[in-house]
């Protein structure tokens, strides 16, 4: 059993499929199964199995998949250990951010950094607060910019920025021309949302919470798992939503959205750049910190 096998295993588990899993680490296919076949008869079990759906652990192959990703992220640590005491010269930064930083605030924060420091490289991994800050956890990626907070011990966060969130309709949109309704007429329209788990969620349920609205009395047409999708859904004409100031500004400005004032009642969100509990974190990582706090919404 070797790295090499183990980084094929990976990828392969990951992509889902042979095929990708070897262009994933440039390897042809065959060589890829050579791989598999021999880790494989060192551990002694079947650790993949070829279905319609593509190439899929098995038990023996799940246990292993944890132990793989750990090995894997140390193996890159030492290396990127060594880069660093060489100036820092070609090391990769894995970070993970929740859908509005994700999509809308860390490319411009990557931007800066890349003038900056050209020697480094992004990967940046877009998915909700809960999934992003489970890569942190898993210490898949070192830093995380999420939109909602975390109370987990094993991290430690700062506030990086701040959001308000906004109900908004699309031009022509009944509501739009007063620009203004009662909390209790969100009831009467079919609304589109985010799916559980994102911090944008979790900001509406506060808002509607402060106007003591149930979320369960609300009509939802259709849920989306991106804040994107969800605006698009809503020029489209799906019907209002519940969405990010951030994620909207630019068709807020284009008149393409109108923001609905809710009698006062707004929700202010923080971002935070989270990280683990007692790691020192790497020069790479203390640069993006520090680009975060200059593009960052204050």
């Amino acid at each position: 059993m070797n790295i090499k096998q183990l980084e094929v295993f990976v990828a392969i588990v990951e992509s889902g499929s042979f095929s990708k899993g070897a262009e994933a680490v440039c390897l042809t296919q065959s060589t890829a199964s050579q791989h598999i076949a021999a880790l494989e008869q060192a551990a002694g079990v079947r650790l993949l199995d070829r279905t319609g759906r593509g190439a899929v652990p098995t038990q023996a192959g799940k246990t292993l998949l944890h132990s793989s990703r750990k090995v894997l992220a140390a193996l890159r640590g030492a290396e990127q250990a060594i880069r660093r005491f060489s100036c820092a010269e070609d090391v990769e930064l894995r970070v993970a951010g929740s859908s509005i930083p994700g999509t809308y605030l860390i490319p411009e924060a990557v931007a800066l950094l890349r003038r900056q420091a050209p020697g480094i490289k992004v990967i940046a991994d877009i998915r909700d607060s809960r999934e992003a800050l489970a890569l942190l956890r898993d210490e898949t990626v070192e830093l995380a910019v999420v939109g909602a907070p975390s109370e987990d011990s094993a991290f430690e966060s700062e506030v990086v920025g701040n959001d308000t969130v906004r109900l908004v309709v699309k031009r022509g949109h009944p509501w739009g021309e007063a620009g203004r309704i009662d909390v209790c007429e969100l009831k009467s329209e079919v609304l589109v949302a985010r799916e559980q788990g994102s911090g944008t969620g979790r900001a509406v349920a506060e808002l509607l919470r402060q106007a003591g609205i149930d979320g369960r009395e609300l009509k939802i047409g259709a849920v989306f798992s991106t804040s994107e999708a969800v605006k698009q859904a809503v020029i489209a004409g799906c019907g209002p939503a519940f969405l990010s100031e951030v994620a909207v500004a630019g068709e807020l400005a284009a008149g393409d959205l109108i923001a609905i004032d809710l009698g006062g009642i707004t929700q202010k969100r923080l971002f935070s750049l989270v990280w683990r509990r007692g790691r020192s974190l790497s020069p790479a990582a203390e640069k993006f910190r520090a680009v975060l706090r200059q593009t960052m919404p204050v």
